[in-house]
């Protein structure tokens, strides 16, 4: 070969290097450029967001300047005056105070100390200025003003102060919850011989603003506000949200007065705690007082100033960009297409050239070449590794002579495939499953043609056979094919082989006229070896059972494993019934041979088998399967270790079952169902709770009790829905009657599914935090005896968590299911409800009497509160209560109710007996016969 091919490599080599390099210095300046053009925006718009700053902070200094001068003038002509014609001790004083407010509106009181120690105070809210001054020298009347330390410290400087001072803002309560009235009190000294009674204003703050503030212009979410050199806060607008006037503030304005005490304006940028967010601002100094005047603005408005400005730039920057990529793109494309058109030339004649050496030593597959007489002329390294000839020895042979190849499994001999090609002059393909005995005798699986060979006017050459080993490749897809049709556990016929068994099967039933019996077989308290022993032990049983199995039936039959620990049965060429019956006798008695694990406990196994035949059962292969599923639930029903035919009213009480299932999830889909509420009395206190029933509201059948749906209530798709919905529902309502005074615990019923559902828990914390007056306490989980036999582990650790929620827990129909004092031991319940089919007959059946008194006597040992359901009369209820069963629920106290007439029943609530339960007379003897 003179040269290799040549690639992409090459093609991006031919690409000129100085405009891959332009491309990029292009694409390098205008991002640097973009860059630092909106870095010098970005300045020059925070520079002019600054100076703007400024400009406010200095405007609001010298308006707040103004005030203040203005009021601290007025106070001193007014003290003068006073001080002049010696009104503090004339009636008139009250008058001059009035006349001053008149001609002061930005003032909300005024107000001064008599000589004789009473203060003397004019305007809307004088009582609290009164009561001010007062508070600020009897620290026992500063709780009544709601003054705290530091503002009474504050204001008692201020009250001593020689000079003109400014106040910390002040809260009057007096003016109710509706209204947030803060003030500034201003003091200004009395004259001489005034002692300690200075002139003392109230200026109001209006939404947080000074007066001297209604005029100025603000941007929109700015603020201004005036802070005191003691950190009080003066004044803000907007109001602040986060923090109060009644604290030194600790804001990022504060501390950066504060960290700059000598400076007399500045600018400020940081978090600020009192709305949460960053902002930018600056200060100036209140010539003449203590006060600082700030402004801020969010850096959120700065940097929507600068975008607004740049959007243009930074969209003729991309623009640039995509259109010097698209030109680099089109460039590179074009330069490409030029170097493989010229590539391409290369390639094709170097091939021609290459081609016949290429064939036979550079391929994978075995290739031998003829001539017209079918003698050998070339083959190349391969094709002597699968026959076991060297090329020397083969050259000239006839290709008979070294190529035997026959059909696999019956070695019949396989016509050559050059002899054809010879014959018929076009490519033949070798016939499927053909094997090639090689010079050793060893068989090998080959694929693959034979081509003529011809000339550039058509005349045939020679034949070229193309051969390789798919013996490997034929012996995995056997076994690929095994396992999509065979269980890897057991190796039995999986679901798939199965159902195509049974198609096969019922045709050959038809044509042969015979029966054909369709059987599921299912472990009975497979999950319990699983759960108990671990799955290990579990698949080991499913092997020996898979064993057993097998030992019992007929060669023609089939058994497959459908999934789990469920097994389906084919049982062929019936005639009679009898025969499937004993069959299926002899696999349940194969079974109950205890299982022995490797530690040397011994399992008890025992299974159910549901049963079906055809034609008797003229079904599809799906419905033949589907009703043996119904008659190994019949079986499981009537005890498990047993078997059950499939009758036609078990079809149509499943489809009763789908019916009522689609109705109840049509009730949920469209808001038909809702819950009634049945009391729960206490024999001494009355009524305690309540028990949330679901009703469906049918738009034909009208209010439907659980016995019309009952069946789905626990389906699989629907439990978790239903349960969401009761809780949700249930816990609104019992929120609504805590608001209204009516503490009532409320009961809800919980499905098993979910419960057993790992959503649970949070499905019932989302409804206790979207019902936050709801206590859990007063929340209470009902549960049948038998929902944790599903799954005893997850029960329990369920049950415990609601526990540690303070959610309680209740055994609803107790005594029906397979609960024992000690399974009840280990449930962390606190309630349990005895069924009514024992309440109903305690009066006159003995065992239900015995019944519940043991229940209720273990229950008290146990520290569990009880509760009685059926209790349908008044002698019910006296019996019960002689047992000291205290809890009551049924028709004799009410009957389930809509949750708008339970109020009502609460208040016209009268005990069945002698007015209350606290001292019923003697039971009388029940009537036993």
């Amino acid at each position: 070969m003179n040269q290799p091919y040549l690639g992409s490599a090459e093609h991006v080599a031919y690409f000129p290097r100085w405009l891959h390099r332009l491309w990029w210095g292009f694409m390098a300046v205008v991002l640097i450029a973009t860059a630092w053009l909106g870095w010098f925006d970005w300045h020059q718009t925070r520079d002019r967001e600054i100076a703007d700053l400024r400009t406010l902070a200095a405007a609001v200094a010298e308006g707040t300047q103004g005030l203040l001068n203005g009021t601290q003038v007025s106070l001193a002509l007014l003290g003068q005056q006073m001080a002049v014609d010696h009104r503090y001790l004339e009636p008139g004083a009250e008058k001059m105070l009035q006349n001053y407010l008149a001609l002061q509106p930005e003032l909300a009181a005024v107000g001064t100390r008599l000589p004789d120690g009473r203060v003397l105070a004019v305007g809307k809210i004088r009582r609290f200025l009164a009561d001010l001054l007062t508070a600020v020298d009897n620290p026992a009347d500063a709780s009544r003003v709601k003054l705290d330390s530091q503002q009474r410290s504050a204001l008692a400087q201020c009250l001593r102060s020689s000079t003109f001072c400014l106040g910390p803002p002040v809260y009057d309560p007096l003016a109710g919850p509706a209204q947030d009235v803060w003030m500034i009190p201003v003091f200004e000294p009395a004259p001489a011989g005034g002692g300690d009674r200075p002139l003392v204003a109230l200026l109001p703050l209006a939404d947080g603003r000074l007066p001297a503030w209604q005029g100025l212009p603000l941007p929109s979410r700015m603020s201004i506000f005036l802070l005191r050199q003691d950190g009080f806060l003066e004044s803000r607008f907007p109001p602040p949200s986060r923090t109060t006037y009644a604290f030194r503030q600790n804001g990022i304005a504060a501390r950066y007065v504060l960290a700059h005490p000598d400076l007399q304006s500045g600018v400020f940028s940081g978090l600020s705690t009192a709305v949460g967010q960053r902002r930018l601002g600056a200060v100036q100094r209140v010539a003449g007082y203590p006060l600082v005047a700030g402004v801020g603005i969010p850096c959120s408005e700065v940097w929507s100033e600068w975008w607004a400005g740049f959007e243009e730039p930074i969209a003729g920057a991309l623009a640039l960009l995509l259109l010097s990529t698209f030109g680099y793109v089109y460039l590179f494309r074009a330069g490409r297409e030029l170097e493989a058109e010229r590539q391409r030339t290369e390639q094709t004649l170097w091939e021609q050239k290459e081609r016949a050496e290429v064939t036979l030593h550079s391929i994978g597959d075995a290739v031998i070449t003829t001539d017209t007489q079918g003698r050998v002329t070339d083959m190349n390294v391969v094709a002597e590794a699968l026959l076991g000839y060297a090329r020397s020895e083969v050259l000239g042979t006839a290709l008979e002579d070294v190529f035997h190849i026959v059909q696999e499994g019956t070695h019949t001999p396989v016509a050559n495939p050059v002899r054809r090609v010879l014959e018929e002059g076009k490519v033949v393909g070798l016939a499927n499953h053909t094997v090639l005995i090689t010079k050793d005798g060893e068989e090998r699986a080959i694929e693959d043609s034979a081509a003529p060979i011809r000339d550039r006017r058509g005349a045939l050459l020679g034949v070229v056979l193309v051969f390789h080993d798919v013996t490997e490749k034929r012996r995995l897809t056997a076994e690929l094919a095994h396992q999509a049709t065979h269980d890897a556990l057991t190796g039995l016929p999986n679901r798939t082989l199965f159902l195509d068994r049974l198609a096969h099967d019922r045709a050959q039933a038809t044509r042969h006229e015979r029966q054909l019996a369709v059987g599921i077989l299912d472990l009975d308290g497979f999950k319990l070896v699983n759960d108990r022993f671990g799955h290990a032990a579990g698949d080991a049983l499913l092997q020996e059972m898979a064993q057993r199995l097998q030992t019992k039936m007929r060669s023609g039959d089939t058994l497959a494993r459908m999934g789990g620990d469920e097994f389906g049965l084919l049982l062929t060429d019936i005639t009679q019934i009898d025969e499937v019956e004993h069959a299926c006798a002899r696999m349940l008695e194969a079974l109950r041979t205890p299982f022995h694990l490797p530690g040397g406990e011994e399992v008890p196994l025992s299974a159910s088998i549901g049963l079906t035949s055809y034609p008797l059962d003229d079904s599809s292969p799906a419905d033949l399967l589907r009703h043996a599923d119904l008659a190994l639930y019949a079986a499981k029903a009537a005890g498990r270790d047993c078997f059950r035919w499939f009758d036609w009213p078990m079809d149509k009480r499943q489809e009763e079952a789908m019916e009522v299932r689609k109705m109840l999830e049509n009730a949920l889909d469209r808001g038909h169902l809702l819950l009634h509420y049945q009391p729960v009395v206490e024999i001494d206190n009355g009524p305690i709770g309540v028990e949330a029933l679901l009703r469906l509201d049918h738009p034909e059948r009208g209010l439907l009790s659980p016995a019309a749906f009952a069946s789905a209530l626990d389906a699989p798709r629907l439990a978790r829905r239903i349960g969401c919905f009761v809780l949700a529902s249930a816990f609104a309502q019992a929120q609504t009657w805590h608001r209204q005074g009516l503490p009532l615990r409320v009961s809800v019923n919980i499905g098993a599914h979910h419960l057993l559902d790992q959503r649970f828990l949070a499905d019932l914390q989302a409804a206790l935090d979207a019902h936050p007056d709801l206590p859990p306490s007063s929340v209470e989980i009902e549960i049948t005896e038998t929902a944790p036999l599903l799954d005893f582990a997850v029960a329990q650790d369920t049950l415990a968590a609601c526990n540690r929620l303070g959610v309680r827990i209740a055994l609803d129909d107790f005594g029906t299911g397979n609960a024992s004092l000690t399974y009840l031991q280990k449930l962390p319940a606190q309630t349990i409800k005895i069924d009514q089919s024992f309440v109903r007959d305690i009066i006159n059946d003995p065992k239900d009497y015995a019944i519940v008194t043991g229940v209720v006597a273990s229950a008290r040992l146990l520290g569990l509160e009880v509760i009685a359901e059926g209790v349908e009369t008044t002698e019910h209820a006296v019996l019960l209560s002689h047992l000291r069963c205290h809890c009551l629920q049924g028709y004799a106290i009410a009957r389930p109710m809509a949750p708008e007439a339970i109020p009502d029943w609460i208040i016209r609530y009268n005990p069945l007996v002698n007015n209350g339960f606290s001292t019923p007379p003697p039971p009388p003897p029940p009537r036993w016969e």
